[in-house]
């Protein structure tokens, strides 16, 4: 076996959407964790708010959110960390939803990636059948 042929088993508790590997996922979650930091994953910091040193330097607070979702594809529970443009996809997904008498967590919702790294760019789409979840799944509702 070489490098090239190595399969890798992430054992992440985060959620990763790589461009053209789509997850149909079930968020778990019935209301997002929001919080507001400075710098991106392992180099983030929560913004203190009025007096921030960050904030006082000239570096941007960027608002993130985090929720559980089940992941389909790999068939276990995930936390999904997203930024606003996933959030506003959510919210207008919400909405509709809420129009039909639906709720989000009762929906699949099939995610996309396309590019890489600074560009990439997500969509979230409804899909309109969900499929069912284990029923050993411990739901946070």
């Amino acid at each position: 076996m070489s490098y090239g042929d190595l399969e890798i088993k992430s054992n992440s508790k985060f959620l990763k959407i790589e461009s053209g590997t789509p997850h149909d996922v079930r968020l778990l979650s019935a209301s997002p964790i929001q919080k507001v930091v400075h710098g991106f994953g392992k180099d983030a910091s929560v913004c203190s708010g009025e007096g921030c040193l960050d904030c006082s330097s000239g570096t941007e607070a960027k608002q993130r959110f985090s929720a559980e979702v089940y992941d389909f594809l790999l068939k276990r529970k995930l936390t999904w960390e997203f930024g606003a443009a996933i959030a506003k996809q959510l919210k207008a997904i919400d909405i509709t939803l809420g129009e039909e008498g639906r709720k989000i967590t009762e929906v699949d919702l099939k995610v996309e990636a396309t590019g890489s790294n600074m560009q990439k760019k997500y969509t979230v789409t409804p899909r309109m059948t969900s499929k069912a979840l284990p029923s050993d799944l411990d739901i946070p509702f």
